[in-house]
């Protein structure tokens, strides 16, 4: 910061100087002001005495008010002051000289001689008080003199040669002022010259000083900025977790200790079960929550001798090293899966979830490290297929189901462009009539190498992998394309169901692909009818409510598939827009022998009456299973008992 000019710093000087002096100066004006009042008040004209008295006692408190704020608040920066403390200065001096005239006492020689007397010694006293300000003093003793030049006319011959004598000793008086103005001044000057010598040897000391701790601050940056490159190349910004950058050069340290001390070192795959539907209904910022809280459920669990990472997504690896026992291992997976499995509280939103665990182990599956991490993963998949929300070791059996599904998600990529997918109805019958008023649309597909494919195989593996959309778009659009050819051999009023899946819902505009289809080849929107799983419904949120509702109100049939095997809330019967409900084939396998198979059957069947719903019994194979549906108010089957798909 650059300092202000020499001479601007010297007024300044000169200005805290007069300012501090300023409280004596007022205080001897107050007190002569107050004496000569006190002894010319009974000779001289009452009133003017006290009006005399009252300026200078008021002008004397502003100046005081106006000095306490100087030196209170400003604290030596005078400058934009100065007119206004001369000023007061100024006005201070000509009121004390009025005395000659509007207090001087007439016809009495002693107290004339003391009033000259007492502004003398203000004279005098302004010598000290002003000594730093010319302008000041000047200021304050000329209309003084004035005042005492104007008073001589009237004053004896003797008296005004003492007012003379005194005029030449002020003259005197005021010619050494200005040489102790000047004596100051250049003391002044001299002080700032030696100060900003000084100053600029400990500037340079300073700025030497500054250069050193700037470069232990880059130093210091440096050092911080490669903590915070390291934090970011090795650490899930998320959770907090090790990345799997970090990962594996934790699982090669633990394998090269394993190795030396003769130890055992299990890697734990972790998967979040459900946690993409989740995801998917309730926002990704939601989703970031429920991995927060999973993370440090997780590093709950884990002692020294373990380790976290988060791979990516709902994916978690956990490294014990120096495991005596492989019941420790179980131990851990046991405890993941039951915190896992305790209700996650948002606000308002409870979720819950599972996890998948597969579990490998060094040195008895492998002693490379990739290979580890692959044996984990194939386990934790063997898991996820046993029904998820378990834990699997590792075994080599599991390669054969892993490459196997590998080469059916492969397969599947190419199964619409190679034309491998085939569509089969399931016949709908009237049991009144024995008439044919609808069927099911069951997707099947042969490959060339693999054979024929269940849908019980590749269906998951498409879900899983989002290929599901793209083939539930070529189902619908292959069914429509076969009704525009079915409706010429049957009534106008038939009606194909095919299956949705939650993707479906919340991954593509369905509506939109439903009637772009159904006007392509002139259908009417109740020639289609979509079926849902029970589970997925129950387990979807707002978007799937809005869906189905603009289904419905296009005119689209909905109805619920394999019902009375899922974990039924059946309140969602009068939320949702449903029209049809299906029992599913394994309650009708031993109908009417089984009296709870028939209980069950018999309980729907009168649900859906009371609702004011269709039912539709699947899976009918005999006479009897026909009689007893048909007795109890069932009038739509579908089974091999007519027809195969």
């Amino acid at each position: 910061m650059n300092k202000p000019k020499i001479d601007t710093r010297i007024q300044e000087e000169r200005l805290n100087v007069l300012v501090h002096n300023l409280p004596s100066s007022l205080l001897g004006t107050i007190g002569v002001g107050i004496l000569m009042f006190y002894i010319v008040i009974d000779t001289v004209f009452r009133v003017n005495a006290l009006l005399w008295i009252a300026a200078v006692l008021f002008l004397s408190l502003l100046r005081a008010i106006h000095t306490y704020i100087l030196i209170r608040y400003k604290k030596g920066q005078y400058l934009k002051d100065e007119k206004y403390i001369l000023l007061g200065i100024f006005l201070s001096g000509p009121l004390l000289a009025s005395s000659l005239l509007v207090i001087f006492p007439p016809n009495n020689l002693t107290l004339q001689v003391l009033i000259f007397f007492l502004l003398s010694l203000m004279i005098a006293g302004a010598v000290s008080v002003y000594s730093t300000h010319i302008t000041a003093f000047l200021a304050y003793t000329l209309p003084i003199i004035f005042s005492f030049l104007y008073a001589t006319s009237s004053l004896p011959d003797m008296l005004a040669l003492i007012f003379i004598v005194g005029l030449a000793y002020y003259t005197i008086l005021l010619v050494s002022m200005f040489k102790v103005h000047k004596s100051i001044t250049n003391f002044i000057k001299t002080q700032y010259l030696n100060r900003d010598l000084a100053d600029n040897l400990s500037s340079a000391k300073e700025e030497l000083e500054l250069s050193n701790n700037e470069l232990k601050l880059e130093n210091s940056v440096r050092k911080q900025t490669e903590k915070r490159l390291y934090h970011l190349a090795n650490y899930d910004p998320l959770t907090g977790l090790a990345n799997r950058q970090m990962f594996k050069e934790n699982l090669k340290r633990s394998i090269h200790s394993s190795k030396d001390n003769a130890t055992t070192l299990a890697l734990l795959f972790l998967d979040l079960d459900n946690f993409k539907i989740i995801n998917d209904t309730l926002g990704h910022a939601m989703g970031d929550k429920l991995l927060i809280a999973a993370a440090s459920r997780l590093k709950s669990l884990l002692n020294d001798n373990s380790s976290i990472s988060r791979l990516g997504g709902d994916e978690f690896v956990i490294i014990m090293n120096e495991i005596e026992d492989g019941r420790d291992v179980v131990a851990l997976a046991d405890s993941i899966i039951k915190l896992l499995e305790k209700p996650f509280s948002f606000n308002e939103n409870e979720m819950f979830i599972g996890t998948s665990i597969g579990i490998s182990l060094y040195p008895n599956d492998t002693s490379n490290t990739e290979t580890l991490l692959s044996y984990a993963d194939t386990a934790m998949y063997s898991a996820k297929d046993k029904g998820k929300n378990n834990y699997q070791f590792f075994s080599a059996k599991m390669f054969e189901t892993i490459e196997f599904r590998h080469k059916v998600e492969t397969k599947l990529h190419h199964a619409i462009s190679n034309n491998e997918f085939r569509i089969q109805y399931q016949p709908k019958i009237d049991t009144i009539t024995q008439s044919i008023i609808g069927a099911e649309a069951l997707l099947r597909w042969d490959n060339e190498d693999l054979g024929t494919i269940s849908p019980s195989v590749f269906i998951p593996i498409a879900e899983e992998s989002s290929l599901i959309n793209i083939i539930g778009e070529w189902v619908i659009t292959k069914v429509c394309e076969d009704l525009s050819y079915l409706k010429n051999s049957f009534s106008n009023d038939l009606c194909i169901s095919v299956n949705v899946s939650a993707s479906q819902i919340l991954h593509q505009n369905l509506p939109l692909i439903l009637q772009k289809n159904l006007n392509k080849h002139s259908l009417a929107n109740t020639s289609i009818e979509l079926e849902f799983t029970e589970n997925m419904l129950i387990k979807q949120g707002q978007k799937t409510l809005q869906v189905l509702e603009t289904l419905d109100q296009m005119g689209i049939n909905l109805s619920i598939d394999d019902f009375g095997t899922g974990y039924s809330s059946l309140s969602y019967l009068k939320t949702l827009p449903i029209h049809t409900l299906k029992i599913d084939k394994s309650l009708i396998a031993d109908t009417p022998h089984c009296e709870g198979d028939c209980a069950i059957a018999k309980t729907i069947i009168s649900l859906a009456h009371n609702l004011n719903l269709t039912v539709v019994a699947e899976g009918v194979e005999t006479a009897e299973q026909l009689n007893f549906l048909r007795s109890n108010g069932c009038h739509i089957i579908q089974g091999f008992y007519f027809h195969k798909p």
